[in-house]
């Protein structure tokens, strides 16, 4: 199914079953998390369980499972740089591996529980080639030692956190980044506690959660983790490995509840590099930034153009409007895999909503 399909449907997510038969499930969660995305773009609040989840399922994504890597690094350290030194389990541990993760609408239940996470937490998972895993309980950056398996997950000692990043984004907005640890609120405390009480509970099981289908089709899944107590999680990826080294075209820009397609879009490309640069063309001229992912966000530094062609007046209105938009560095919370990108500027006033969304260049339907 080609990008442009599928985006036909922003706005109507009501319209649309949460997995249409017919399309890969990575395909399909992508699809349909960016029209909820869109939807809901009014409100950081409504979209926080979703954002993070581009993709549900793995299992339709090529490169789960498959080397990638990991650099920069945030509310809990590292997260984008040099290819894995080995490849991860079989089965479906294997598509955990590589990738970072965040819960289901940012809930797992714990003790019979269903818990929340609270606006300002940013709760993730990564499963390194370290044998650890490495994430954020929410606002506090964690490490553990790991034991990934094609079926069980069983988590050891804690280690230091990864280091944070060595650039930061634009100044963040009060209203949506973590407090001070002496004043974090009640909701925020708990969640992270429950999380933890998650972790350290002894091994957890991989299992696969199918969700609603709409024909006999073989539905999407996604992994889910569960320990012997009944506690649970349900994950959704927030960054496969498929996304470095694809080439995206920017696709359209957003502002508040509007979305404008980049008239210049089949002129654009972006290539991620787990090096922690991007680079491609703006509509006429090559550039080069350097990008950190930091967990569930990612921000850009140093833009900057290649190349000083002149181009179409339309082609060079878009890049000028691009790079300044890159060169803002703003902390973008995202979703990604190899069939496209989603970044939405994390503010907590919906006016100031912006975001940037990209296509893979084998799409060409507009």
């Amino acid at each position: 199914m080609e990008y442009g399909a599928f985006m036909s449907g922003v706005g109507r997510v009501g319209q649309f079953p949460p997995h249409t038969p017919g399309i890969p499930s990575a395909g399909v969660e992508l699809a349909v998390r960016e029209r909820r995305l869109a939807d809901m773009w009014l409100s950081r609040r409504r979209i926080a369980g979703v954002v993070a989840g581009v993709a549900a399922a793995c299992g339709a994504i090529s490169a789960c499972g498959a080397p990638s890597g990991d650099e920069g690094g945030g509310k809990g350290g590292a997260t984008a740089s040099a290819s894995p030194t080995k490849m991860g389990p079989r089965g479906l541990g294997g598509k955990l591996f590589d990738g970072i993760w965040t819960f289901d609408d940012h809930t797992l239940t714990v003790d019979g529980e269903e818990v929340h996470a609270p606006e300002n937490a940013s709760p993730w998972m990564e499963f390194r080639d370290d044998g650890t895993v490495a994430g954020n309980y929410g606002c506090t950056p964690f490490r553990v030692k790991a034991e990934l398996k094609a079926t069980t997950l069983t988590l050891g000692d804690e280690l230091p956190a990864l280091p944070p990043p060595t650039a930061t984004p634009a100044p963040p907005d009060e209203a949506t980044s973590c407090p001070p640890p002496e004043k974090k609120s009640p909701e925020l405390s708990n969640f992270e506690a429950k999380f933890k009480k998650f972790f350290h509970r002894g091994q957890l099981k991989i299992t696969e959660k199918k969700f609603e289908q709409y024909s006999a089709a073989s539905p999407p899944t996604s992994p889910q983790l569960r320990n012997e107590h009944g506690d649970v999680a349900t994950l959704e990826i927030v960054r496969s490995p498929d996304i470095f080294e694809t080439t995206f075209q920017l696709y359209q820009w957003m502002e508040y509840d509007h979305a404008e397609p980049l008239r210049s879009v089949k002129d654009t490309a972006f290539v991620f590099h787990r090096d922690g640069t991007v680079t491609g063309n703006l509509g006429c001229n090559d550039f080069t930034a350097k990008v950190y992912f930091n967990g569930s966000h990612l921000f850009f530094r140093d833009a900057r153009l290649t190349t000083h062609r002149t181009c179409a007046a339309q082609n060079m209105a878009d890049e000028k409007f691009v790079l300044e938009t890159l060169q803002r560095s703003l902390n973008y919370f995202y979703a990604g895999t190899g069939g496209g990108i989603y970044m939405r500027d994390d503010v907590g006033s919906e006016y100031r909503a912006t975001g940037l969304q990209f296509r893979p260049a084998t799409d060409t339907d507009q």
